[in-house]
């Protein structure tokens, strides 16, 4: 991809013709000391070029545009392998663009581009046509801080697989090291949940501990076992145990006739054994004892009242006996009943002893169902805690599989690697011939989420003007390393900002002659005081060669007419990267 036109449907706008080669966008001041941060708030829209560049190429939506620029839109025209490509973006509708005439969803037209500029269809999680193309156009003021940091809040697995994928490294061990390590958290994760889980202790466990033993449910269920095997079922056995109920009652209630019988023959007895003979002899003394004299007349009386009497005790004696004798075969007849309902109700105990009802089989059959179920829900609890247990051996034996077979692939590409580390130490040395530099690609062990660590090193990264040359220097060996169908490298103006004059004029150099050689496209933003820094460090024409034919648009802060838009618009770009 090279880039030939960046236009607007507002007359106002200052169009941007790309070139072969080096292109320059140069901001100038009508007051040098006045600070420029490069975005639109105080800038002349050097930095908007960049932005704008990224929104008609799909960046996320914009949420200031619409605000700010509407009615706008703007046109970016470019070329892939020599075939010329427009993509046209509204502020207005940031959704959709119009793809060469086409209307398409932004979705669509991201996946287009993928496949026009990376040659893939279908990129993993953390590697998207938004996280590439960045690494060939620094956006944000955050991606000038470090070499490796192309997206605001960019992970660092995503930082290494978009940057692996560029240099030529095999990024599918990166993949495959992310997804175990992602098994290892879900894994550790669900593990915790689950002895932590009290509802899930609870169903597995209820009130058991699963570091103690089973023995004690074991026995349980084998007596219940044992019972059941014994266990016979009568299937009347209701039935019977009502007979005998019914049996015993009668039996009471015989049994209670024979103590009223019983009652009746010792009465009986007792009143035959009692004398209560009276002759007339005694009923005299008893007149004569008291004095009273008793005519004959009533003497015979007496005597025939006294053989009535005598009547009546033999009638009554031979009544008693009669009602003893009617007891007695009474009481034999139910004592005979008594002994038989004893012997049935015998026989009936005998049997239900021996048996039980199908209700009582069902009840011991359900005990031991529950007490086998809580002895599998243990052994269930204890089989996931030693499931994942075992997956946890897997993924550390996973894990030292992955680090040997990624030694072994940093050993077969060695050649490819060595050429890349040699060529970024070249690239810096070309701007610090005495400082030790190279890129690091070592293979990073363990169980962690980084497949390898890739590092570039100038010494003294850390001074001003050190770090941003390393940038430049990574930029340009992803550049030169030639994956995808990028042909161009875009840099804003803070790239140069802490730069020595002389980096910067081996900079320029430097990418002049790439551009020539390589048939790249090298487009940057610059402040004036930039160039007239370099200026006194090249031959006139050098700096009329490298830097002055190759200025594409001059933006002015005298005006807003002389500004990027034309009008003065405030757009805020930093603070609104929303998707």
């Amino acid at each position: 991809m090279k880039l030939i036109s960046l236009t607007s449907n507002m007359p106002s706008f200052h169009s941007v013709i790309f070139k072969e080669g080096v292109n320059i966008i140069l901001g100038k001041q009508a007051s040098p000391t006045k600070g420029n941060d490069g975005n639109t708030y105080n800038g002349v829209g050097k930095s908007f070029t960049i932005h704008l560049i990224h929104f008609c190429l799909g960046s996320n939506k914009i949420g200031s545009f619409e605000s700010s620029l509407s009615n706008w839109s703007f046109t970016l025209k470019f070329s892939i392998d020599g075939k010329v490509y427009t993509s046209t973006r509204h502020a207005d509708e940031q959704n959709n663009l119009i793809f060469c005439g086409e209307k398409i969803p932004l979705k669509t037209f991201r996946a287009k581009l993928l496949s026009l500029c990376f040659n893939i269809e279908e990129t993993p999680n953390y590697m998207t046509w938004n996280t590439l193309f960045s690494r060939f156009a620094r956006r944000y003021r955050s991606s000038y801080i470090n070499f490796d940091t192309f997206v605001p809040k960019e992970t660092d697995y995503s930082k290494l697989l978009n940057n692996a994928y560029l240099l030529g490294i095999d990024y599918d061990l990166i993949i495959k090291k992310r997804n175990l390590r992602d098994k290892q958290d879900s894994a550790n994760k669900t593990e915790k949940a689950i002895k932590k889980d009290p509802v899930f202790k609870q169903y597995y466990l209820g009130k058991h501990d699963a570091d103690i033993d089973v023995t004690e449910l074991n026995y349980k269920i084998n007596q219940l076992q044992s019972e059941l095997n014994s266990f016979k079922v009568s299937s009347n056995y209701h039935e019977l145990e009502k007979e005998a109920n019914d049996k015993s009652f009668s039996k009471k209630k015989l049994e209670n006739k024979r103590s009223l019988i019983n009652s009746n023959i010792k009465n009986i007895t007792i009143s035959l054994n009692q004398s209560i003979d009276v002759n007339s002899d005694q009923l005299l003394n008893v007149y004569k004892t008291a004095n009273v004299e008793i005519p004959d007349m009533i003497k015979e009386r007496i005597d025939n009242v006294m053989d009535f009497h005598n009547e009546l005790l033999k009638s009554r004696e031979i009544r008693l006996k009669k009602e003893l004798q009617k007891n007695n075969i009474h009481l034999s007849s139910i004592e005979n009943q008594i002994k038989e309902l004893g012997e049935e109700m015998d026989r009936l105990l005998s049997y239900l002893n021996s048996h039980g009802a199908l209700e009582e089989y069902l009840a011991l059959t359900e005990q031991l169902s529950s007490l086998e179920h809580e002895k599998n829900r243990i052994n269930d609890y204890k089989k996931i805690l030693k499931t994942y247990q075992e997956t946890r051996l897997d993924i550390k034996a996973d894990f030292i599989s992955q680090d040997k077979e990624s030694d072994t692939y940093l050993e077969e590409q060695s050649d490819y690697l060595d050429r890349l580390k040699e060529s970024f130490r070249s690239l810096s040395k070309r701007f610090y011939p005495k400082k030790s530099s190279g890129l690091i690609i070592k293979n990073n062990l363990g169980e962690n989420l980084l497949r390898f660590n890739i590092d570039a090193r100038i010494e003294d990264d850390s001074s001003d003007g050190v770090n941003e040359v390393k940038i430049f220097c990574f930029d340009l060996l992803i550049l030169l390393s030639k994956v995808s169908n990028m042909r161009f490298l875009i840099h804003d103006s803070r790239l140069l900002a802490n730069m020595d004059p002389r980096q910067r004029e081996i900079l320029f150099r430097l990418m002049n002659e790439y551009t020539e050689t390589k048939e790249f496209q090298y487009i940057c933003t610059v402040n004036e005081d930039t160039l007239q820094s370099i200026e006194p460090l090249m031959k006139k024409n050098d700096y009329e060669e490298i830097i002055e034919k190759n200025i594409v648009l001059e933006l002015n802060d005298d005006s807003p007419e002389s500004k990027l838009l034309g009008v003065q618009v405030d757009v805020d770009l930093e603070g609104n990267n929303k998707k």
